[in-house]
Parts: structure tokens; C-alpha cells; sequence
């Protein structure tokens, strides 16, 4: 009867082990595939990372965040126009819907989201948004991925 005890202990340990090795390995490769996603937006040289931030796929997830979701912030090397924002999602095949002009109104004050894009692909949600830290400082653009049905 003992022996029978510890053979099922250990069958039970072995199978949690491998459970969790496979769920591991799944979630890490929906957190890969998210940044190969990220990672084909071409930003122009002189842009900066400043953040970027993965949240894996969970059973729960206890945060506001969605997860999967990955966040990049660039600080571009200028203020940026619609057309900067049209051009960027252009060269990434993906059917963007734009949203705003880019353009900073007289009476906003602190940080002000300017204009967005926004695309479905691969089962990602996809959005890109210009930032206007300040009055004629440069723009910061903002990735948000996250998994679609959110």
C-alpha cells in the first residue's frame, strides 16, 4: 500500500512537472511571436527606445493589462505629421486605420495623444500612437500589441 502511495505521488509530481514545462514553453512562444510582430515595424535611425514591456499569456492575468500584450515606446528625432504615421504603417502591409491629424491643439497641455493607427493581424491588435510630450518637442510613438479578442 506504501509503495503504491509514493509510485502515485511521484506519477502526480512528474505529470504537474510536465504540465507546467508545457504551458511554459507555449507562453513563452505567443511572447516570441508577439515581438517578431513588434519587431518588423522599421522606425527611422535617430529613433530611440525608451520602454518596452512584455506581459506573457497567463491562465489569469491580475493586472489591467491584457496579456499577451507587449509595449515599445520610441522617442522620435522630431515632431511627426500624419504623414509620418501614414508612412511608418505603410511599409508594414498591415490594413491600418488612422485616426487624428497629428496635430497638437493650442489648449491641450502635458502629454497628448495626437493621432493613432490602428490594425487586426495574425490574431494581434496592433496600434501605433503618436504622443506629443510637449509644444514642439518631439513625439513619442507608442506599440501596443495585444491579442485581438481583447
Amino acid at each position: 500500500m506504501r509503495i503504491r502511495a509514493i509510485g502515485l505521488l511521484i506519477g502526480m509530481a512528474l505529470a504537474w512537472t510536465g504540465a507546467f514545462f508545457f504551458v511554459k514553453t507555449y507562453h513563452d512562444g505567443v511572447a516570441q511571436q508577439a515581438g517578431s510582430i513588434a519587431d518588423r515595424i522599421e522606425v527611422p535611425e535617430g529613433w530611440l527606445v525608451v520602454s518596452e514591456h512584455v506581459e506573457r499569456e497567463q491562465f489569469v492575468c491580475f493586472n489591467t493589462k491584457p496579456c499577451p500584450t507587449l509595449s515599445r515606446t520610441w522617442q522620435a528625432d522630431r515632431v511627426l505629421e500624419a504623414t509620418d504615421l501614414q508612412r511608418l504603417t505603410d511599409t508594414l502591409g498591415w490594413d491600418f486605420e488612422l485616426d487624428g491629424d497629428c496635430q497638437r491643439g493650442d489648449d491641450e497641455v502635458g502629454v497628448s495623444s495626437v493621432c493613432s493607427a490602428v490594425a487586426t493581424s495574425e490574431g494581434y491588435r496592433i496600434q501605433l500612437r503618436v504622443d506629443s510630450p510637449e509644444p514642439g518637442s518631439a513625439s513619442m510613438v507608442r506599440l501596443r500589441l495585444t491579442s485581438a479578442g481583447e
